[in-house]
């Protein structure tokens, strides 16, 4: 609601900035002078062109553009944009000239021979007493049919670069979602085969606990299928399936492992995305277990205001891995594409331990 309004109000200002422009500069005395449209004829005129002009900014960059432009009638667009500058020049000598041939008769014929024309045809009006005009071409200011065509070219440039810069920038969006969907992809199948693994191995103990990880496992597949695609989600319910991974871990690896875990901060009214965090935490679990070695992992989450932080250390093992670790590769891709300048990720690689330090920047 905030960024449209900001969107609304920048909209706004400049169009009320280019309305006024011309009466900007108007005088030795005062730097702007508000235009009188009551009285003043061309005021009124001059205003109804900048307005026209305005209109049709926004014509072309919500309609025309998109419709002709961008679908490659780009040679019906540019006969468009010449007939309605030709339109433009019309319409700007119908209403700045109604009377100048009578005007002309009058003041060299007329009782007014010999004074000075009010106006002469040009645009904007001459100076008249100690009013100046802002800006002088050889020596006058510029011509009514070059000022219109100035300002309307202007108006067509800047619109186009606008709804060009605009449709790159959705193209870069689209991108970056298949990247992200093509990276989910990835990591959701990376996690079921770990899991299942997990699973079978107390299967193979025949375990009084294996129902209860098969429903643990639904729990958080559940979770996977239902949230995974969303852009973002409450911060509770992240940490919730967070919680259920670690409680499957534990009771798959029972003592044999020390877990220290914790979460410090509220969690409430915050959004996250979805399966961020979890990848540096399977990853702990993954190369930090070996029922051969002492295993310890320590993995605190705070969230203090807008800053949440992972903080995941497990001592190595030596066992034997299935994979390179593809899913915590991904989920640092995903992080460069989901929050940009928003994340610090700082990794300790040593020979006994692997520490990963994780700030992200929530709303």
């Amino acid at each position: 609601m905030k960024a449209k309004f900001s969107l609304y109000a920048k909209h706004t200002v400049l169009c009320l900035a280019f309305l006024f422009l011309p009466y900007a500069f108007t005088s030795t005395d005062t730097v702007f002078s508000l235009p009188n449209l009551y009285t003043n004829a061309h005021d009124r005129i001059y205003f109804f062109i900048y307005f026209t002009l305005l209109c049709f900014f926004y014509f072309n960059y919500y309609y025309l553009i998109p419709k002709l432009y961008f679908s490659e009638k780009k040679l019906l667009y540019y006969l468009i944009i010449i007939v309605f500058l030709l339109f433009f020049l019309w319409i700007s000598t119908v209403l700045d000239h109604p009377s100048r041939n009578f005007l002309d008769f009058e003041y060299h014929s007329g009782k007014f021979a010999g004074h000075p024309k009010p106006f002469d045809g040009r645009f904007p009006p001459p100076p008249h007493g100690n009013h100046l005009m802002p800006f002088e071409f050889n020596g006058g200011p510029p011509t009514q049919y070059g000022h219109t065509t100035l300002v309307y070219l202007i108006g067509v440039a800047t619109s186009l670069l606008f709804a060009i810069s605009g449709r790159l920038q959705s193209v870069e969006k689209e991108k970056v979602k298949s990247e992200l969907a093509f990276l989910k992809a990835q990591i959701n199948p990376h996690f079921l085969f770990n899991t299942l693994n997990s699973i079978y191995a107390l299967a193979l103990k025949k375990d009084d606990k294996t129902p209860d990880a098969v429903v643990q496992l639904s729990e958080l597949m559940r979770y996977i299928m239902v949230n995974s695609n969303d852009e973002v989600i409450d911060l509770t319910k992240e940490i919730n399936y967070i919680n259920n991974f670690i409680s499957l871990q534990k009771t798959r690896l029972g003592n044999t492992v020390a877990i220290n875990y914790s979460v410090i901060g509220k969690t409430f009214g915050k959004v996250i995305t979805p399966l961020i965090l979890i990848s540096f935490i399977e990853n702990a679990f993954k190369y930090g277990v070996n029922p051969d070695q002492t295993s310890e992992i320590y993995i605190k989450i705070d969230i203090e205001e807008e800053i949440l932080t992972l903080y995941v250390s497990n001592k190595k093992t030596f066992s034997v891995q299935s994979d390179s670790g593809i899913g915590l590769q991904n989920t640092i891709e995903r992080l460069k594409l989901v929050y940009p300048n928003k994340h610090a990720l700082m990794i300790e690689d040593s020979a006994e331990k692997y520490v990963v330090n994780l700030s992200i920047k929530i709303r």
